[in-house]
């Protein structure tokens, strides 16, 4: 007997489940019209549009970083190397002439 009564419940809730999903395929949203020329609606396009733009977006950010740490870093070759500079040069008129065979 209880056997039957499950039985009959799922029954039921599944007809209950058919019959909601069957008011909502019968729910039909009626399309949105533009109102005016400059008013449009939102489609793959524009969506493609605005990855494209985040994309561009993102690659000259990436393309920056290193221009931006080579403006940054430190290059000379040691701490002592502008105080050298300043000895043996102070006043800033003599070039500097470096043995180019010990940088190989």
């Amino acid at each position: 007997k209880n056997k039957k009564k499950n039985k009959k419940n799922k029954e039921m809730a599944a007809r209950g489940a058919l019959q909601v999903s069957r008011r909502a395929l019968m729910n039909v949203e009626p399309p949105v019209f533009t109102r005016s020329r400059f008013d449009r609606r939102w489609n793959m396009m524009d969506e493609d549009r605005v990855k494209w733009y985040n994309w561009n977006l993102a690659c000259i950010a990436l393309t920056t970083v290193p221009f931006l740490w080579m403006y940054t870093v430190n290059y000379r070759t040691s701490e002592e190397t502008q105080i050298l500079i300043r000895t043996l040069n102070p006043t800033g008129t003599e070039k500097i002439k470096y043995d180019m065979k010990l940088y190989g």
